[in-house]
């Protein structure tokens, strides 16, 4: 139950006026005359309106103090997050030696007359490397660790000389990898192959059989390229296969120490209407770097500003120039002072001054306002005067090195929009963000963190229940929800935690989340694995072994006969289809699913009869004929699993929807 609001005075207009009436006997006993009409009683009701203004006011003292608390306990209005997106930068030509971008690089939206331009700022510096292969081999995945052949690629300078990429017979897990002598992380790799015309016979040139990944180590093992551009056609020509590669790690395979890339032949081999018949042959092969791909957020740099100059006193406050502020590194971001004739302090920024003491070079610096503070001194009882942190002496020039500003909504994208680079860089032809820029977020508003202040009191900086590993997990970047799976009843399950095991599933942004969501697009990647394992790894208690884990998705296919009243137009048809579509992908979606619209809840099972009830309600359906749903595996070969009436959905688990057949007659 919460805790009543007082209130201080419960007197309202009507009794005000009552009130004053029943006094006018006692002090103006002349006075006779109480109907509304007689101007005495309009004086009384314009007082009495004043004063219930007053009596309004003084009941909003509870709502101040508990703003004033809010203050006690620490909780200020988070300022505005900012939008990010990786953002990848072309070469003009490939090049011989490395070509660096450097951290804070600027690349922008187009700017129209209606609208400035918005600005991201790269996160840290990144450098395009020529590749170096080391070696290329073929494994034989029906023979194991003694299925290995060894390539020789200087044979493929000769004419006429060819390396066979697969075994004589290609099978699904079958392999072709190649070694670098340096990391490629992030790279835009390109292939340049020269093949046999349908050396790739069998397959659909549009949809080969085959994947590329690298070698990243640990649990995910081997990780997945994107294919941004196959020229080959699955190998049956010659072209340029142009890929974007994830984070690499080093790897001893066949004695050799390297970076590993391989290309895969997937479980689609086994299919006999797509796939190799006979090993595609490579003529020639060189491997080029055109690009990388560096993290950006939604924010403008300034370096060297000046504040101002101090006076000599304490408590000074002064205002940067732009606002609202970004988060700050202090190694980079931080006050210059330079006393008159003495050498330049680097001073430090502060949440509060309450641990400063008398020399301690410090400061603090609002977001919203951009109000840079110095340390105040208070009068204590014996009259000494105690200053919570240094004064700058008296004509002291104030400089901040450098900071960031910028985010909001505003900087939510779509993909391709960022295509301006605003400082030149060698041998760089363009810029452009692949994927959608998430995570914008405009300042917190009053009302918000007084709805969250109980969260924020009962969690503060630490990790004990469910909901506080929850809550936690949801304010790291790229994170739409979080499940946090804790010990139940003992024993429990094969995959169930045990005792001092919390496990906190996670479901990463995915931009706009209506129509259908490839799954892709919910892949929880490394990195967004590791910010969420290291945020909350500093809140939990001693003991607790955290593991980070993507959710658990259920694939649903839905085939439905709709039938129409007899006599409706063949046009609707169509429509009806459509908008029965549009109604499952809706429902059936992880982000804005589920009976309340916020998103299929974890763990809530999927029942048959609430599917006829939605397609029910799709405009012009006289009835529903049948309704079937599948459980698949997209991407595999495996049998779909029928539902009869109820899918059971694990704790962790998730409804995602994949291709739906609506038959309407």
């Amino acid at each position: 139950m919460p805790l009543p609001t007082p209130i201080l005075d419960d007197r309202q207009f009507q009794d005000i006026v009552d009130q004053a009436k029943r006094l006018i006997p006692t002090y103006c006993p002349e006075w006779t005359d109480h109907n509304v009409s007689d101007p005495g009683v309009t004086l009384i009701e314009l007082f009495a309106w004043m004063t219930d203004m007053l009596l309004y006011r003084t009941n909003q003292v509870p709502d101040k103090m508990y703003i004033k608390f809010l203050e006690l306990i620490g909780i200020r209005l988070a300022p505005p997050r900012s939008a990010r997106a990786p953002v990848t930068f072309y070469l003009s030509a490939p090049q011989p030696n490395d070509v660096i971008i450097p951290q804070d690089t600027e690349v922008a939206t187009i700017r129209t007359e209606t609208s400035a331009a918005i600005v991201f700022t790269s996160e840290q510096d990144r450098t395009i490397r020529p590749p170096v292969v080391l070696g290329a081999y073929t494994r034989n995945n029906s023979q194991g660790n003694t299925g290995w052949a060894v390539h020789d690629l200087r044979r493929l300078e000769l004419p006429g000389q060819k390396v066979s990429m697969f075994p004589p017979q290609p099978s699904p897990g079958d392999c072709f990898y190649v070694s670098f002598q340096t990391d490629h992380s992030y790279h835009v790799l390109a292939l340049v192959l020269e093949c046999e015309v349908a050396g790739g016979a069998g397959v659909d040139p549009k949809n080969p059989p085959l994947e590329w990944q690298v070698w990243q180590g640990g649990l995910s093992r081997w990780a997945t390229c994107e294919i941004e551009y196959d020229g080959t056609g699955g190998f049956n020509q010659s072209g340029d296969i142009v890929m974007h590669v994830p984070i690499m790690a080093q790897e001893t395979f066949q004695e050799e120490r390297a970076y590993w890339l391989r290309c895969r032949l997937t479980d689609a081999q086994a299919s006999k209407s797509n796939s190799y018949r006979v090993s595609p042959d490579i003529e020639s092969m060189r491997i080029e770097s055109r690009g990388v791909t560096v993290g950006a957020h939604h924010a403008m740099t300034l370096y060297d500003e000046v504040v101002g100059q101090s006076d000599g006193t304490p408590g000074q406050i002064f205002k940067l120039l732009q606002t609202p502020l970004l988060a700050r590194d202090p190694e980079r971001d931080y006050l210059i002072v330079t006393p008159p004739g003495e050498k330049i302090q680097h001073w430090k920024e502060v949440s509060d001054f309450a641990s400063s003491q008398e020399q301690d070079r410090h400061f603090t610096l609002d977001n919203l306002d951009s109000a840079l503070a110095l340390g105040p001194a208070l009068l204590q009882p014996d009259g000494t005067v105690y200053r919570f942190g240094a004064v700058p002496s008296q004509g002291s020039e104030l400089r901040f090195n450098r900071y960031q500003h910028g985010g909001g909504v505003v900087g939510n994208l779509p993909k391709h929009a960022l295509s301006v680079l605003k400082s030149s860089i060698p041998y760089v032809a363009r810029v452009t963000n692949r994927q959608s820029s998430l995570g914008g977020r405009d300042a917190q508003s009053l009302e918000d963190a007084k709805l969250r202040a109980p969260e924020v009191l009962r969690a503060r900086t630490r990790a004990i229940t469910a909901e506080d590993y929850e809550h936690l997990a949801s304010e790291v970047w790229g994170v739409a929800r979080a499940k946090c799976l804790s010990p139940g009843t003992q024993p429990g399950g094969p995959y169930d935690p045990k005792p001092g095991q919390v496990v906190v599933a996670v479901l990463p942004q995915a931009g706009d989340a209506q129509g259908r969501i490839t799954p892709e697009r919910l892949v929880l990647s490394a990195d967004l694995r590791r910010s969420v394992f290291d945020y909350l790894d500093k809140r939990r208690p001693l003991a607790i072994n955290l593991e980070v884990r993507s959710v658990h998705y259920l694939w649903i296919s839905v085939s439905a006969q709709l039938r129409l009243p007899e006599k409706s137009d063949p046009a609707l048809k169509t429509e009806v289809q459509q908008l029965a579509e549009q109604a499952l992908y809706r429902y059936l979606n992880p982000y804005v699913g589920g009976p309340q619209g916020m998103g299929w809840e974890f763990g809530r099972d999927l029942h048959v009869s609430e599917l006829l009830s939605l397609l029910q309600r799709v405009p012009n359906v006289e009835f529903i004929d049948t309704v079937q749903i599948e459980v698949i595996e997209p991407g595999s070969n495996a049998k779909a699993q029928r539902v009869d009436r109820r899918l059971v959905v694990p704790p962790h688990g998730l409804i995602c929807s994949d291709r739906h057949q609506i038959t309407v007659n």
